[in-house]
């Protein structure tokens, strides 16, 4: 069966500082836990601000709590020449235990070698075996084109410390060509149609037929790595609370696990 996990932005309102600039999240992490785990995920893609921007005794919670951590989302940014912040990042990451860390270089051009030179010494702080997943963000990295990304993750290190993340909202044409680039790093999905037919997110029970041409041509494309849901219906509504919202990711989840090979 695949392991799913529950991407913990999903069930915080201030995911993209909406509710408070500061960026500082709104919900007590450890007190969804249980819930997350009842749900049957089967571990969480933590939200870096969920447990970087908390107290210790917060932190500790998570990282006590028998629901695995598998992935570290950082934000650490690769345009910075110092490396506090990406080390810092490293650092949490193995305090968490996750075996991947999500991460996205800059979006300049002329910086590509540069940033595969950053992300080879990010991997090289990261604790052994846990790699590092390019998001490979569309608007906000370079990274989004693909030969710009097998470029700069031949020049950062080996398919098992550098690893690449697809989403579902891509079109499978994106998808197939960045299989063509680099298919042996792809090794998550998150699963997410921000934007699809609904101005935050549907639940996924309206775009099934699109979640289930991206199932099959993965699998088609010998895909065989780690799901997360990263967004779910009710954000930016009036239900953008932990509990409506962890109340869709079930749905989605019993019904992504239907299709899901």
């Amino acid at each position: 069966m695949a392991v799913v996990l529950l991407g913990t932005v999903a069930i915080e309102p201030n995911r993209w500082a909406t509710v408070d600039p500061s960026g500082q999240p709104t919900t007590e992490l450890s007190a969804w836990l249980d819930a997350i785990a009842d749900a049957r995920f089967d571990g969480i893609e933590l939200w870096e601000r969920h447990f970087s921007a908390v107290d210790d005794s917060e932190a500790g919670r998570i990282v006590e709590h028998p629901l695995e951590t598998r992935v570290f989302n950082t934000y650490a940014s690769f345009d910075e020449p110092a490396d506090d912040v990406r080390r810092a990042a490293a650092t949490n990451a193995g305090r968490t235990g996750a075996s991947g860390v999500k991460f996205n270089v800059g979006n300049e051009s002329d910086q590509r070698d540069l940033y595969a030179d950053r992300l080879a010494a990010f991997v090289d702080d990261l604790p052994a075996g846990t790699a590092a997943l390019c998001e490979c963000h569309s608007g906000i990295s370079i990274a989004e084109e693909p030969a710009v990304a097998a470029a700069i993750f031949d020049r950062a290190g080996s398919a098992d410390r550098v690893q690449a993340i697809v989403h579902t909202h891509e079109s499978l044409d994106h998808l197939r060509t960045r299989f063509d680039a680099y298919g042996d790093r792809i090794t998550h999905v998150h699963v997410n149609f921000l934007g699809v037919g609904d101005p935050g997110a549907p639940p996924l029970a309206n775009v099934r037929t699109e979640l289930e041409a991206r199932i099959n041509l993965l699998d088609q494309l010998g895909f065989a790595g780690t799901w997360t849901l990263e967004f779910v219906h009710g954000l930016l509504t009036d239900a953008d609370r932990p509990g409506p919202l962890l109340e869709q990711a079930a749905v989605d989840l019993t019904l992504l696990r239907d299709l899901l090979p």
